[in-house]
């Protein structure tokens, strides 16, 4: 055979076999990955909208599409968190009953992660977590844990927290923090104002 023929046939190969390990990172292959655009003028915090009535739910069916459905509804507020812990404080004085946060957290090392949340065990309070828009945890209360995979670089974070905001038991608050999934080490907490926003030019209106 024509060692040019040969040449390009191996080049050929090559470039199959790179593309093939490429979309195997996690041993999965994916028939219609998810692009996540990488965040045009990150800033530190975290978009919190507040939401009331008929677009909140205290059922664990709402909280499992709870991001997808607060996607299209309107917030009674928003606001840049930059807080310490997940809880609709930030707010201020609205009558929010439920909080969506949105954000970017940067990974310097791809892999499989726990994450551990830490929240009120009540019949009003519940939390929703996706990551990179893969459901992470449904419906969750009080303490649970779950896996996700981050990859290196921008990882998309909505977390949606619904508190029973009575005058009596307060606002309530929500802990998160993670590791490794091998790691010995504790785990190290993950805020608001650890992660990211885009903070994307506004036009004039």
């Amino acid at each position: 055979m024509n060692p040019k023929i040969m040449m390009a046939a191996a080049l050929c190969v090559a470039s199959v076999s790179t593309t093939a390990f490429a979309e195997d990172d996690f041993g999965i292959e994916s028939a219609s990955p998810i692009e996540i655009a990488d965040p045009i003028n990150p800033q530190p915090g975290m978009v919190l909208s507040g939401y009331k009535g008929s677009n909140v739910s205290v059922s664990d069916s709402w909280l499992k599409e709870s991001v997808p459905t607060l996607r299209k509804a309107p917030a009674i507020k928003t606001v840049i968190d930059k807080s310490e812990t997940f809880s609709l404080k930030a707010l201020g004085s609205t009558e929010a009953n439920a909080g969506m946060w949105s954000g970017f957290l940067k990974c310097k090392r791809a892999g499989i992660y726990t994450i551990i949340l830490t929240g009120k065990k009540t019949i009003n309070d519940g939390y929703s977590v996706r990551v990179n828009v893969n459901s992470v945890i449904g419906a969750g209360k009080g303490q649970t844990s779950a896996d996700a995979a981050l990859k290196v670089g921008w990882n998309k974070i909505e977390i949606v927290c619904q508190f029973s905001n009575s005058p009596r038991s307060g606002r309530g608050s929500l802990s998160i923090a993670y590791k490794p999934k091998e790691s010995l080490s504790d785990a190290r907490p993950l805020t608001p104002a650890m992660l990211f926003y885009d903070q994307k030019p506004e036009e004039d209106w």
